[in-house]
């Protein structure tokens, strides 16, 4: 569900259409994962990434934003994940 929540919130929020040509320039994939939070990651086509850190019992996920080029690491936000599920 954390992955299928991400999913929807990055298509819906990014522009995909610089990948078409090239999927791997832009992707979504699991990451870490402790006994109270998923980590779902998400690369830009820019190649800065966002991290998205969902709570397993409540679904709020809150978002970090890396820049790997200027190594700049900022708080981007939260979402609750519920709100980007199928219903």
């Amino acid at each position: 569900m954390a992955y299928e929540g991400i999913s929807n919130y990055c298509h819906s929020e990014y522009d995909w259409s610089a990948a078409e040509g090239n999927p791997d320039m832009m992707y979504l994939k699991m990451g870490e994962e402790t006994d109270s939070e998923y980590q779902v990651v998400f690369r830009s086509y820019t190649g800065a990434f966002v991290y998205f850190y969902v709570d397993k019992d409540s679904g709020s996920t809150r978002m970090e934003e890396y820049v790997p080029m200027l190594d700049i690491k900022e708080d981007a936000g939260t979402i609750e994940l519920f709100d980007y599920l199928q219903k």
